[in-house]
């Protein structure tokens, strides 16, 4: 069966090769190689895929798989299990993007999976750059807000011309918004 799996994850790799996306692939036998693997990585380093196939000797590893799996919630899992554990397994890992297939499986489907896993864990890091954009633009508003309220407390001015003001002042300095906002801020406070 894993001969069949390396088959399906290279002819992954050549045809998402061919539109600009990459699969990096690690194999690892174990709960304990997986750890190893897994703890140099850094956050751009960290892999798009875990595919483990569990034997009854790993069960007792479920634990494990489900902290990885809660410290690394971008990483998408995808458990190959005896059919007669996987209702059993698959309701321990619900919470988590692990994808409990039972064996002997089908190459399609563990194809289709493989490629649903990556398809999604695409979109969720685009979610994730859409958040943090999102972030950063609403901390940038609270503190342009907030030295805004300064100036029409301190300086008297109308909302108009504090806004006005910390444009003007950024424009002429060569400053951002935000940065002319901070040293307001910390000027009166």
């Amino acid at each position: 069966m894993m001969k069949a799996i390396l088959t399906v994850l290279r002819d992954l790799q050549q045809s998402l090769a061919q539109t600009g996306l990459q699969l990096h692939v690690t194999q690892a036998q174990t709960i304990t190689e997986i750890k190893q693997k897994m703890a140099p990585c850094g956050a751009s380093a960290l892999p798009e895929l875990l595919l483990f196939g569990m034997t009854s000797k790993d069960a007792a590893c479920i634990d494990d798989l489900l902290l990885l799996a809660g410290k690394n919630p971008q990483l998408q899992t995808v458990l190959l299990v005896r059919r007669e554990a996987q209702a059993q397994i698959a309701y321990r890992c619900r919470k988590y993007q692990i994808y409990v297939l039972p064996l002997p499986l089908r190459t399609q489907i563990l194809t289709e999976m493989l490629r649903m896993c990556l398809t999604m864990r695409n979109r969720l890091m685009e979610k994730e750059e859409e958040l943090q954009r999102m972030r950063k633009k609403t901390n940038e508003m609270s503190i342009t807000t907030k030295a805004k309220c300064l100036l029409i407390q301190k300086r008297k001015m109308t909302e108009e011309q504090a806004h006005h003001y910390l444009e003007k002042k950024a424009m002429d300095e060569g400053l951002t918004k935000r940065e002319v906002a901070v040293g307001i801020i910390n000027m009166y406070s």
